[in-house]
């Protein structure tokens, strides 16, 4: 059997990007339709991670032997996580949010799912429901405005986006002092026009 030359440079282009930004470094590992692959690496930047993001691509970049606009422009999918994100998350120390969403869904991200509610519960613990601590919300109820719209499962518009409700829903979020807007309308991953005209 015959051993693969790994200096042998690699002739097609990555269509996957992976980026992983730990707590110290952040690594990139790039994937061709083939399975040949390179890494980069860099330090993470905390106050800004997009500098770590950017340096660690362009390493794994150089490494394939591509400029990093090259690489960009030919990706398929980038998949980007890490330490960073999760301890945010767990620490509640992110950005104050608010959010716009379908009108008539404002509170389904207060209620979320029972499978995420319990899962790894004991059979003990779940009878006694009343003891159950729900973490609370990123986004709190009182920052979270619906918007009149909606898009059913086949991409098709149902009702228009009431944009005057997006412009008063965004006027009472900055009045509440937030640092960034999310925004979630229902079926936006198969038609994204009333998301992209909320941004």
């Amino acid at each position: 059997m015959t051993q693969p030359n790994l200096t042998a440079p690699i002739v097609g282009n990555p269509i996957v990007i992976g980026i992983d930004a730990g707590g110290t470094m952040t690594d990139t590992i790039l994937v061709d339709q083939d399975g040949h692959f390179k890494i980069g690496k860099s330090a993470t930047t905390p106050k800004n991670e997009a500098e770590g993001f950017l340096a660690s691509a362009e390493d794994a970049a150089d490494a394939w032997g591509i400029s990093l606009e090259s690489l960009f422009s030919g990706v398929n999918v980038v998949l980007y996580s890490g330490t960073g994100m999760l301890n945010t998350l767990l620490s509640r120390t992110g950005r104050r949010l608010g959010l716009i969403t379908t009108k008539g869904l404002e509170d389904m991200i207060l209620m979320g799912r029972g499978l995420q509610a319990w899962a790894d519960y004991s059979y003990a613990d779940r009878l006694h429901a009343v003891t159950h601590h729900h973490p609370d919300p990123l986004v709190p109820r009182r920052r979270t405005h619906g918007v009149t719209e909606r898009i059913d499962q086949f991409g098709d518009v149902v009702l228009p986006l009431y944009e005057h409700e997006v412009s008063a829903a965004a006027k009472k979020l900055i009045a509440d002092e937030v640092e960034a807007i999310c925004f979630m309308t229902i079926f936006s991953h198969v038609n994204p026009v009333h998301e992209t005209r909320i941004a």
